[in-house]
């Protein structure tokens, strides 16, 4: 089995949008801490009369608040999660995922990436992926306690969970979302 994996999106999902008075309420980056939930909207169905699943993916991970209250996710390192008031067909209690949890997972040598580019600064960007590949000695050197949940700050396309959070929510047989091997993933399917 994987170590890593990513939550793609497996049903026929209507596309959610915060309302312009929210649309920075919740970086995916970076946490804020919202006093209220937070209000998400549909935007457009993608399927005609498509059902409230118990997970979405965009515009950034996201739970219903009645599972994610029965699992052990909110003590995990670098990670939090906000309150969304999901307004289809109906309200519903969500939580959002922020991750500011950086760590460069991505093997930037052995991966075939089309795009890579690196600043000056050390900023890197990456975009392209036709086959990723993750560099061990990166996860070795941080504890499996801060390694979880995280994002490769050179590519924000996709949140890396570890296997173990993952068992924790595919035992649950929950709608919306499956999830794929980061290993030998590619942006342009295969």
């Amino acid at each position: 089995m994987s170590e890593y994996f990513f939550a793609r999106e497996n049903v026929g999902i209507a596309c959610y949008v915060f309302p312009d008075e929210h649309i920075n309420a919740v970086p995916v980056d970076s946490f804020t801490y919202p006093t209220v939930p937070v209000p998400l909207v549909i935007q457009y169905d993608s399927e005609a009369g498509c059902s409230v699943p118990d997970v979405f993916e965009m515009p950034a991970f996201s739970l219903r608040k009645s599972i994610f209250d029965t699992l052990d996710l909110n003590s995990i390192a670098g990670i939090n999660w906000v309150n969304i008031d999901l307004v289809h067909n109906g309200n519903h209690e969500f939580v959002m995922l922020q991750v500011a949890n950086h760590l460069k997972a991505i093997d930037r040598v052995n991966s075939d990436i089309k795009r890579y580019r690196k600043d000056d600064d050390g900023d890197e960007m990456i975009s392209g992926i036709r086959q990723l590949r993750i560099d061990p000695k990166a996860l070795q050197e941080v504890e499996l306690a801060q390694r979880l949940i995280f994002i490769d700050p050179a590519w924000y396309k996709q949140v890396f969970f570890h296997k173990s959070v993952v068992e924790q929510l595919t035992k649950l047989k929950l709608t919306g979302v499956e999830f794929i091997p980061a290993e030998g993933y590619s942006d342009f399917g295969g």
